[in-house]
């Protein structure tokens, strides 16, 4: 059986290019246990060739495509029991069907199958006189394999990518997007006291915590372009005396990725978060009355400038070690963006129902949310429609949609779950006392 087995911190020393820290690097063996050159020196050029291996693509999807190319190999020697050059068009029907059995989605199908394809090209280019696999059509009648070569543009770059009549039946369903529910935001928040990084976390990392948080929530924005938004954006807008419940226009929002990369957009964020950030602005600024940085998000121990991926992986390193570590496992920091989008287009739905027609309601609601988020593609955005009538559906009888700010929000749905617990008897009165009183300094 072919095997993808894995060498711990190998001596690449006679690769020019390799990542300065050890990874696992991986290698795999032929049924009889010998070391499979063919698959390995594949490996080696879809890792980008002698002079810069593992540099691009990570070494960690070197590692996938060593698992999926085991498992052809495997198919071909065990069922099958052929040889890997006298593969053709049924062959690959039969693999598809072979993966089912593993019980995995359908894009996961395929890309188990276009490993596959990729495989025999490079069989195909190392065995000129046989006439395996091609991607003209002029070429059909004297190949054993034939697919259609196709491309993707996506993030202003475009890949190229097989088909094959056997994916025909392999529409790719799209899961539910992980956006993240009220209860698991509330659950979120409360992290920050309950989490092995910060034993015993002070005032300031309470508040950069809530800062980072909600300001994802009334943003939409992806980590990167969360770490550009400046100290001087929030206080041009900060208002002391608004009304908390009231909105106010952020401007010059950065965008990292897609169609209009490099761009900004500007949204309405409710009063009561602005006054949060500027509390955590006050805090930061008398701790460090010096700084020669705009930056919103700093070291708490130096008032420096978070890196965006230090802002990600710390997020991700609170939530896993703390009490929600297990219940918030499927969410990260682009599941706030998911929010933002699916909540925004479950407003619009309810705003744009009383005077739409219902053939134009839902296009509406996306086109308004689309130029609120500069989101590149309208089929994408055809997800969160189904995620907002499920929201509105929740909600339809209660007053969710009021115009109170989301910390207010937040806050009351935290009075709604003490109430929950300790009648079910989940929490006694001493607990829920204790709740309640940090709601009421919340609020």
């Amino acid at each position: 059986m072919s095997k993808a087995r894995i060498a711990h911190n190998p001596d690449l020393s006679f690769l020019m290019v390799h990542p300065e820290h050890p990874y696992d690097h991986p290698y795999l063996l032929d049924s009889e246990g010998r070391f499979d050159w063919d698959a390995n020196t594949y490996l080696v050029e879809y890792s980008g060739g002698r002079l810069c291996y593992g540099a691009k693509p990570q070494p960690s999807e070197v590692v996938k495509e060593a698992r999926s190319l085991a498992i052809f190999l495997a198919f071909i020697k065990e069922v099958l029991k052929i040889y890997k050059l006298n593969l053709c068009d049924d062959h690959l029907f039969t693999y598809v069907k072979h993966i089912k059995k593993r019980n995995v989605d359908n894009g996961t199908i395929k890309t188990h199958c276009r490993t596959a394809i990729d495989y025999i090209f490079y069989l195909q280019a190392k065995n000129k006189h046989i006439n395996l696999i091609t991607d003209k059509p002029n070429e059909q009648e004297n190949y054993q394999i034939h697919v259609t070569k196709k491309f993707y543009n996506g993030g202003g770059k475009i890949t190229p990518y097989f088909d094959h009549k056997s994916f025909e039946n392999l529409v790719k369903v799209k899961e539910d997007i992980d956006y993240i529910r009220d209860d698991e935001f509330i659950d979120w928040l409360d992290a920050i006291n309950h989490t092995t990084v910060h034993p015993s976390p002070n005032k300031l990392l309470k508040l950069r915590w809530q800062a980072i948080s909600y300001l994802l929530d009334a943003t939409g924005s992806r980590i990167s372009e969360l770490a550009k938004i400046t100290r001087s954006s929030i206080k041009d807008i900060y208002n002391p005396f608004a009304d908390g419940n009231d909105t106010s226009e952020l401007k010059c929002i950065p965008i990292n990725k897609g169609k209009n990369k490099g761009k900004f957009r500007k949204i309405h964020m409710s009063n009561g978060t602005i006054q949060l950030l500027m509390e955590y602005i006050k805090t930061i600024e008398r701790v460090w009355p010096n700084m020669e940085h705009d930056s919103l998000f700093v070291n708490v121990d130096d008032g420096q400038p978070l890196k965006p991926s230090y802002i990600k992986n710390y997020t991700l390193s609170v939530i896993k070690n703390s009490i929600y570590g297990n219940s918030l496992k499927n969410i990260n920091n682009h599941s706030f963006r998911h929010r933002f989008i699916t909540l925004n287009v479950a407003q619009k739905i309810k705003e744009l129902s009383p005077s739409s027609p219902f053939p134009n309601l839902y296009s509406l609601a996306m086109h308004a949310v689309r130029k609120l988020t500069l989101h590149a593609s309208a089929s994408s955005m055809e997800t969160y429609v189904h995620l907002a009538q499920e929201y509105n559906n929740k909600y339809r009888l209660k007053n969710e949609h009021a115009q109170v700010n989301s910390i207010v929000k937040t806050e009351l749905k935290k009075l709604k779950r003490l109430q929950k617990q300790l009648e079910s008897g989940q929490i006694n009165e001493s607990f829920a006392l204790k709740g309640l009183i940090e709601v009421i300094k919340q609020l």
